[in-house]
Order: C-alpha cells, then structure tokens, then sequence
C-alpha cells in the first residue's frame, strides 16, 4: 500500500526528524510504499481558553558569542532546508489524496490548542481524506480544560472518532481522547525508541572521545547555577562539555551536526545532560549515565517517560546532578521492555494499516 507519515517533519528539531524517519522506516517494514504528507492547515484560535506555549527568554550574552548564536542558526536552517528535506523526501511531500492509508504521528501532533502554523488542524485530529491511524501521537498543552474552554471540544471529537485506530505516547494523552472521545487508546514508545539505529550509525566514526554529551534547545540551559553545576562535574571527571546540534554559549564545543549523527554522538557519549524529550530519549536508546533537568514546560511528558522505565530518579534538581549521573543505571530491564514495545508496534501497524 502506499502509506502517508503526517506528522512534524519540516519542523528545524532533530527529535522531530529523527521521530518522523524512525516511523517511516518501520512502517517500510512492513512491506508498504512511505511518503511525507505535510500539515494542512486548519483555523487560528484566539479565544481565552487557549493553551499557550510556554516561552523562554534567552539570557543575553556577549556580542561575540550571539553573533557565533546566529550564525549557527542559519547554517542548521540551512542544512535542515537544502539538504536533508530534500534527501529524505520532505521537500516532495504527497497530497494525501494520492494515497492509500495515512499514520498520523508521532510527536505532539494532537497538540491543537498550542501555536503553531497550522493551527486547530483536524486532519490531525482524524478528520482525513483516506483511512488513518495515529502512532504514538502527544496532546502536548492541549489539555481537556482548554479544549472546552475554546469551544473546540466537540469537534476534535467528532475527528478523533473516525480514525481506525489511536496510539498515544503518554498517560495525558490517553486520558484527553478517553474523556473526550470515548476512545480507549493504546500507548507505545516514541519511535525513535523502537527504531534500531545500526543501518544509520553502523561503522561512523566519532572524532570527540571524553566529552559529555549537552543537549537542550538553543542556549536554554542558561541560569548560572546550572552553568555551574555542569561545568563543575566535567572539570571533576575530566570531561568536554560538547552541545551537538544546539547551541549553548558555555560548551567548550558547538557541533552542528546531520541527525544520524547525533546518534553516533549520543551513542559515544561518557555523561549526557539534557532538559529535553528527545535528549531523554535518546539517552535511554544509547544506553547512558544522564541526568535530565526537568522544565515546567515539559515535566508532564518527561516523568511520564522515565516513570515507564522506572528511572523518576533520573530527572535532576541540579543540586542532584553529580549523584545522579554518578549512579550506573541498569539498563537490562529497559532494552527488554524496548524490544517487547517494538513487538507491540509492529503488531499495532500491520494489524491497522488495512483498507
């Protein structure tokens, strides 16, 4: 069959991308056609029951540094825009039309009351032009409250009760389609966590060794103490601190880098430090000694993750960082649990993916 991925892939974020290629290639699998369906877009909402996105205001620092900010900026849009959307069929999307079958997700992809570019879209939601399921799919800060207070409730149930079947990735999620819905979802990993990465990693070489690993979005790990506390633990254990992908003003490195190889470096990393979902991730795929510092913008999803691992201890008040990512994690109970939820994925998609 010729099967659509409608999800986040032109959004500039390596966990989306990653996310978005892992799916289609297990999907692939399974012995179908894939392509990329963009996003589209729906109606803005501007009422006063939306969910906003939390922001972030970057501290400033020296000009020589924000210059060096910018100018990685625009040479990851760059590389992102020019080079691999175009690779991997992102920049040549399908009309869904065109298609047979469409798998919606994963990421935050029912997130309909955040901003965004596309807005209250309900083709996201189930409302599409050929039979859809969604994988491991996140409500994000759209939460049931918001939903009614925007009025919107009724119609993002009356979308989500046409899809064939729905997967979420996270408790929240399961709960906001259950009350709204009806609709008793399953829950999976993120597919990046059920993907193996060999194909893609396989024989790169890695020209860092001795580094931990920083990954957070642009220059958002900024408050001093936190500064420090990192800093701190890599001059104790003889460490680079190296920020891959992202920028951060206070790595001794910025290595802007392709998304496979980010795997490679988390993969060859001694410590990973991050305040991200795909951070997190990623560290439980390569099997690192991390500490996760845990934002209000995405507590919920993050202990979520780690509560089905049974690793809570691994989300960090900085005062903890040295003890937790001195304390070895065990990772035979997970890489066990990863290998029974790709069961479980691969069960769900070609059990689903049929006219």
């Amino acid at each position: 069959m010729k099967v659509g991925i409608l999800s986040m892939q032109r959004v500039i974020n390596y966990g989306s991308f990653l996310q978005a290629y892992a799916l289609r290639k297990t999907v692939e699998s399974l012995g179908h056609e894939v392509y990329f369906v963009d996003i589209k877009k729906g109606r803005q909402l501007d009422l006063p029951g939306k969910e906003k996105a939390p922001t972030h205001k970057a501290k400033l620092f020296e000009l020589p540094k924000r210059v060096e900010h910018v100018l990685y900026l625009k040479k990851r849009r760059k590389l992102f825009y020019d080079r691999l959307f175009e690779e991997y069929g992102i920049n040549a999307p399908k009309d869904e039309s065109e298609l047979d079958f469409l798998v919606v997700g994963s990421d935050e992809v029912f997130n309909c009351l955040q901003s965004s570019p596309w807005g209250l879209s309900l083709q996201l939601m189930g409302d599409t032009a050929v039979p859809a399921i969604s994988y491991a799919a996140s409500c994000g800060y759209t939460t049931l409250e918001g939903l009614s207070k925007a009025g919107v409730a009724e119609e993002v149930s009356d979308a989500l009760k046409k899809y064939k079947a729905i997967s979420v990735r996270d408790r929240n999620s399961a709960t906001v389609v259950r009350e709204i819905s009806g609709i008793e979802p399953q829950i999976h990993l993120d597919p990046v966590l059920i993907y193996d990465w060999t194909q893609e990693t396989d024989g790169a070489a890695c020209r860092f060794r001795d580094y931990i690993l920083v990954y957070g979005y642009d220059n958002r790990i900024n408050r001093e103490e936190e500064i420090a506390a990192i800093k701190r633990f890599a001059k104790e254990h003889r460490k680079k601190l190296i920020s891959f992908g992202v920028y951060q003003r206070w790595c001794d490195k910025n290595v802007l880098c392709r998304p496979f190889e980010l795997v490679n470096y988390f993969m060859n990393a001694d410590y990973v430090v991050t305040d991200t979902f795909h951070g997190t991730v990623l560290s439980l795929k390569c099997n690192k000694q991390f500490a996760t510092i845990i934002r209000e913008s995405n507590k919920n999803k993050i202990t979520d993750l780690l509560s089905r691992f049974n690793l809570e201890e691994r989300a960090s008040e900085i005062n903890r960082l040295s003890s937790v990512l001195e304390t070895p994690v065990d990772y035979s109970p997970v890489n066990d649990m990863i290998a029974e939820e790709r069961k479980k994925t691969l069960a769900y998609l070609d059990t689903n993916i049929r006219l």
